[in-house]
């Protein structure tokens, strides 16, 4: 599969949780920020562990099974904030955004981010 014009065809169990999770970062900083017009304040209150652990708890019902098992690499991840559980929660959703993205699976990604984001004013 093509992504970004570079042919991608790893097999995302191979990829490492970190990398799932720094593009589900990239891709999710880059929704917000064309979502809210290049608001930096829209855009920072969205993009922080904190607001992503919370939208991380609206979406995890929903999730469907590869999605969970990401999500569940994504919360183990160790790292020198990984006994933070905000910080765990939002790398689950970035590792699930990562994981969408590279799948391919761009309808199901469009889907969890407008969710996400749309809800995530309601909290």
């Amino acid at each position: 599969m093509k992504k970004l014009g570079f042919e991608f065809d790893q097999d995302l169990r191979e990829v490492s949780t970190k990398d799932l999770a720094y593009v589900g970062d990239a891709v999710f900083e880059l929704y917000c920020r064309l979502r809210f017009s290049f608001d930096s304040k829209n855009v920072r209150e969205h993009v922080n562990a904190a607001s992503q652990a919370s939208m991380f708890d609206l979406v995890e019902p929903f999730l469907e099974i590869d999605e969970k098992a990401v999500a569940m690499r994504g919360r183990n991840l160790k790292g020198y904030r990984s006994k933070d559980p905000l910080y765990r929660k939002a790398t689950a959703l970035e590792s699930v955004i990562g994981y969408l993205f590279l799948s391919g699976k761009d309808d199901r990604l469009e889907k969890i981010l407008s969710f996400v984001v749309t809800y995530s004013h309601h909290l």
